[in-house]
């Protein structure tokens, strides 16, 4: 039979992590309103999820660090406190060992992702990974000229509402070139990370602007 586990979590954050940012990315990732917030960190270890496989425990292990928490994946039958005596940590019993890999997938709190062998993150640090050698600041950026074509559907859209699905492309593309750019000049560092990722427009001339982006290269073990 495979094995179950119980996602535990005891209002523990990651190092160097602003508590209130925290919240906020966990209640984006969850669904929580306000109060469903607050109860996870009253100070009580309160059970997110209840017997699930290896594959969802690690999933949800992955969301809580990419939100800066630590969570607790306990194997189900693990007893938590001793039937008597003083009372145990709730969430905390000796069997069980938090996750330590990786970086939340696509979560709408935080935008981590793999360009090839490049790690790159919005946030300051890398949750479960060691910053040993700083870079400096790093940047990519292109220049894009409106089309004539999507000006022309753009005008059409306008009168019926809608998504403006050139424009839209426009900018994805010219998001993926910026970031290729800053990820081919922090590789050039002898860097395999990227945080602190920020975008910025700026119009150069009419009908033309530059899509930025930029961050810190870093070298993580």
């Amino acid at each position: 039979m495979a094995e179950k586990f119980n996602i535990v979590f005891n209002g523990k954050t990651e190092p160097n992590q602003d508590i209130e940012d925290v919240k906020q990315r966990l209640a984006a990732v969850l669904k929580l309103d306000a109060s469903g917030i607050a109860r996870l960190f009253d100070g009580s270890a309160v059970t997110i999820k209840k017997n699930v496989d290896a594959a969802t425990a690690e999933k949800y292990n992955q969301a809580f660090k990419g939100a800066g928490a630590v969570c607790i994946v306990e194997p189900v039958g693990v007893v938590s406190q001793p039937p008597s005596g003083p009372k145990a940590a709730v969430g905390s019993p000796p069997q069980t060992q938090p996750f330590q890999s990786g970086i939340a997938p696509h979560a709408p709190f935080q935008k981590s992702f793999h360009g090839g062998e490049m790690i790159i993150t919005n946030i300051e640090t890398i949750p479960g990974r060691t910053i040993s050698e700083h870079f400096g600041l790093v940047s990519g950026s292109t220049i894009r000229a409106k089309h004539v074509g999507r000006d022309i559907m753009a005008s059409l859209k306008n009168l019926v509402g809608g998504e403006l699905k050139g424009y839209t492309q426009l900018l994805q593309e010219s998001r993926k070139q910026a970031m290729d750019r800053m990820i081919a000049q922090a590789k050039q560092l002898g860097a395999n990370a990227i945080v602190n990722v920020r975008f910025s427009t700026s119009s150069v001339a009419q009908g033309a602007a530059e899509l930025y982006a930029y961050g810190t290269a870093v070298k993580i073990q």
